[in-house]
């Protein structure tokens, strides 16, 4: 079991698409979402929710929670979470920092469990979907979260190469609380996973 997560959407364009491969596939995902997007692309918000994938806190507007105070980190959480909880019927129980960057303020400020990744794609950098699907393959292992980005579109030409491969080598796509779930991990707030 791998989970596969996006990042920094939704997107009017990209997401969709990325959407439709993973019903295809019967896959699901975790989207960390901005809350910047969140109005602005409601209908793709809940089109994610309802079609059994998870919605992560990515940050308010992608701002890196390691350089700011106490109670602008709270509003980065808070704002995203409030524009989410609007649409759906829960707010987000995962966050993705931005760059990954935590310090010991964003520890205390925020509680919920945080969660990075094991394989970067750098699909952000990276703009050959063949290149960002080979970076997974070559290093892909039972348990990984897998970090890209529902922006590009790169990202979905690479995950549609990525995801039917993935299933050939026997893994299952699931979310990020699944993931910990079968791997008995309980996600406790204020802590830091990359893998299970």
């Amino acid at each position: 079991m791998v989970a596969l997560t996006f990042d920094d959407g939704p997107h009017p364009i990209v997401t969709p698409r990325i959407l439709n491969l993973l019903k295809q596939y019967n896959a699901r995902a975790t989207f960390f979402v901005l809350g910047n997007r969140v109005d602005s692309y409601a209908d793709v918000l809940q089109r994610e929710y309802t079609e059994g994938h998870e919605i992560g806190n990515h940050s308010y507007n992608h701002a890196s929670l390691s350089k700011l105070g106490e109670q602008e980190i709270a509003f980065q959480v808070q704002e995203t979470d409030e524009r989410i909880s609007h649409l759906l019927p829960t707010a987000p129980v995962l966050l993705r920092p931005p760059y990954g960057a935590i310090n010991d303020a964003a520890r205390e400020a925020i509680q919920k469990p945080f969660v990075l990744w094991s394989i970067d794609t750098q699909d952000w950098k990276n703009r050959s979907s063949g290149a960002i699907a080979s970076e997974v393959l070559e290093k892909v292992k039972d348990g990984d979260i897998i970090l890209m980005h529902d922006i590009h579109t790169e990202s979905v030409d690479a995950a549609i190469e990525l995801i039917p491969k993935l299933m050939e080598k026997g893994y299952q796509l699931v979310t990020v609380s699944e993931l910990a779930a079968y791997k008995n991990v309980t996600l406790e707030n204020g802590e830091k996973y990359t893998d299970f």
